[in-house]
């Protein structure tokens, strides 16, 4: 899907949350229907679905949420810092490898002299593909999209110890039925109820950002 319009940008976010909730509805209706060992396995594939769903309509939505921006040719004092920064993202890690003050200038001379000319904001390889989608990483993307993480500072606990930590140990193979803290219907059920909310404020979070356009600096006007 070409994500060109807000209008495109509000598609691409339906559509993706769309058939995640259907599949996790799903895996709810066969966990709130079934018992003794049937139960078990669903539990562990609930478990396994709704970090899936997490990990991956973060991830996916802010992609899309830059590749929207990556349509705009904004100059560099038109936008917030977060975005300069990733604007520079290349420049930058290109000078951290590198002695030469000559290519330190470069930057240098975009931050002081040439805020006025075009660039545009970059959407491939800013979102790591890989890797656990743990608190840290969510506000580091909150961050890089200038979204408020507000609403997700308490969650951190739950997304680190309740939904990952679960996760870890039905994808290594561990049998959760027998652990002290064995998976129970009331903990999926926890965990449903906290997950897909998270996902709908991630998504009204983009989508409110790309409205009031708040990548755009506030220029003082005196």
């Amino acid at each position: 899907m070409k994500i060109r319009t807000i209008v495109d940008l509000q598609d691409s976010l339906d559509q993706d949350l769309a058939w995640r909730r259907k599949e996790l509805i799903e895996i709810k209706f066969l966990i709130d229907n079934s018992v003794g060992s049937t139960l078990q396995i669903n539990l562990r594939m609930g478990v396994a679905l709704l970090y899936a769903h997490w990990e991956g309509y973060i991830k996916n939505s802010a992609v899309n949420y830059l590749i929207y921006l990556s349509n705009f040719n904004f100059k560099y004092n038109e936008l917030t810092e977060n975005f300069v920064a990733l604007s520079l993202r290349g420049n930058i890690k290109t000078c951290a490898n590198t002695d030469k003050v000559s290519l330190h200038y470069s930057v240098v001379n975009t931050l002081i002299n040439e805020l006025n000319s075009e660039t545009k904001i970059p959407h491939t390889d800013v979102i790591p593909k890989v890797g656990m989608l743990k608190y840290d990483l969510l506000a580091e993307i909150l961050f890089t999209l200038g979204l408020e993480k507000t609403d997700f500072e308490l969650k951190q606990n739950l997304i680190d110890k309740d939904l990952i930590e679960r996760r870890n140990y039905v994808v290594h193979g561990l049998n959760t039925s027998v652990r002290k803290d064995a998976i129970k219907k009331d903990d999926f059920n926890q965990l449903y109820c906290e997950v897909v909310p998270m996902l709908e404020k991630f998504q009204d979070l983009i989508y409110k950002a790309a409205q009031n356009r708040t990548y755009k600096k506030i220029l003082n006007v005196s």
